[in-house]
C-alpha cells in the first residue's frame, strides 16, 4: 500500500500541466517593419521596446492567449530627423497613443503546427482583425543549463496603413506617391518560461506575474473592439504605463552588485563556521550525546545559510533578477 501511494505521488508531482506560459525575451527577439519608399525602394524600420506573453504546450504544439504590446516611441528607422516625424501627428502621435497592442483570438494548426494566428490588432483608434503567417521553430535548451530552454517563433503579416489611419503622404513631382500603402511586419520571437531564469542569459528578467501583467495591460488599455471608439490616453495620471522591456541596470550597478554578493556569501560561510563551533560547544557543556553534539549544530547552520543564501543567490545569478519587479 506504501508503495502504491508513492507512486501516485510521484505521478501527480512529475506529470506536466497541459501549458505553459512563456514571456517573450527582448533581449533576443525582434520587431520589423518594410514600407515602399518613392516608388523603387523601400524603408526598414524596427521598434527596440515591446513586450508579451503566451501559453504553449511543447507536446501538442497548443498555442493560444498570445498577447503582444509594442511601444510607438520606440521606433527606429536609422535617421533620427524621420524618427520624429513618424512619432508626431502625422503618423503614430506618440503623445496620445504610445502602444500597439495584438490580442490572440484563433490559432491555425496545420500537421500538428501552428502556422497562423488571428487576432485583434488596435493601433491609434482603430481595431481590425490581422492574420498574422506563423512559424514554430523549435526549442533549444540552454548549453550550460538543460533544465531551461528557449521557444522560437517567426510571424509575419502584411497590413494596410490606411485601415488604421496612417493615411500621411506626399506626391511626387514625377507622379506616385513618396509611401506605399502596404506595411510588411516580421517578428522573431525567443521566448523563456515564467518563473525561470531565460536561457542563454546571464541573469534573470523580470519575471514576476508576467502572463498577468500584459493581460492586464490590454484589458486597461483597449476599451472596445469598435473601431468608432478611442483608446484611452496614456498620459493621462490615472493611465497605466507602457509595457515594455525594463530598463536595465549600468555596468557599474552589475558590477557593485556582483561584488557584494560575492562578500556577503564569504561572510555567510565565515560565520556558518563560527556558529557551528559555538553551538557544539554549548551542546557539549550541555552534556548531550556527541552524535546529536554533531548533527543538530548541523542541522541549525545549514539552515540558517540556506535561508540567507535565498536572498543573496539573485545578486549571483540565480532566482529573480534583484532590479526585477
Amino acid at each position: 500500500m506504501k508503495n502504491i501511494i508513492f507512486i501516485l505521488i510521484t505521478l501527480i508531482l512529475t506529470f506536466p500541466s497541459s501549458a505553459e506560459n512563456w514571456r517573450v525575451n527582448w533581449q533576443h527577439s525582434k520587431v520589423t517593419f518594410q514600407i515602399p519608399y518613392m516608388g523603387v525602394t523601400n524603408v526598414d524600420g524596427a521598434f527596440t521596446k515591446f513586450d508579451g506573453a503566451f501559453s504553449f504546450d511543447e507536446s501538442t504544439k497548443k498555442l493560444s492567449e498570445v498577447e503582444f504590446i509594442i511601444s510607438t516611441e520606440s521606433v527606429d528607422t536609422n535617421n533620427l530627423k524621420r524618427d520624429n516625424h513618424i512619432k508626431n501627428k502625422d503618423f503614430f502621435n506618440v503623445s496620445k497613443y504610445s502602444k500597439i497592442i495584438f490580442n490572440s483570438k484563433e490559432t491555425i494548426y496545420e500537421e500538428g503546427s501552428p502556422v497562423a494566428i488571428i487576432g485583434d490588432l488596435t493601433l491609434l483608434e482603430t481595431t481590425k482583425e490581422v492574420r498574422f503567417k506563423l512559424k514554430y521553430k523549435g526549442s533549444v535548451k540552454d548549453p550550460w543549463d538543460d533544465n531551461k530552454i528557449a521557444q522560437f517563433f517567426e510571424a509575419s503579416t502584411k497590413i494596410n496603413r490606411k485601415d488604421f489611419g496612417l493615411s500621411w503622404n506626399k506626391k511626387l513631382d514625377k507622379g506616385g506617391l513618396l509611401l506605399g500603402e502596404e506595411v510588411s511586419i516580421d517578428i522573431t520571437i525567443e521566448a523563456f518560461e515564467q518563473g525561470v531564469r531565460p536561457a542563454f542569459s546571464r541573469f534573470f528578467l523580470p519575471t514576476a506575474n508576467i502572463k498577468k501583467s500584459v493581460v492586464n495591460e490590454i484589458k486597461s488599455n483597449v476599451t472596445t473592439v469598435d473601431a468608432k471608439k478611442k483608446q484611452s490616453d496614456p498620459l493621462s495620471p490615472k493611465a497605466p504605463k507602457v509595457v515594455s522591456r525594463p530598463d536595465l541596470p549600468s555596468g557599474k550597478d552589475i558590477a557593485l552588485n556582483m561584488v557584494f554578493g560575492f562578500l556577503a556569501f564569504i561572510i555567510l560561510i565565515g560565520g556558518g563556521i563560527k556558529l557551528q563551533i559555538i553551538l557544539t560547544k554549548f551542546f557539549e557543556k550541555k552534556g548531550l550525546d556527541p552524535k546529536w553534539t554533531f548533527i543538530i549544530p548541523n542541522i541549525i547552520v545549514m539552515g540558517l545559510i540556506m535561508f540567507i543564501a535565498s536572498y543573496l543567490a539573485p545578486f549571483m545569478g540565480y532566482g529573480p533578477h534583484p532590479w526585477g519587479n
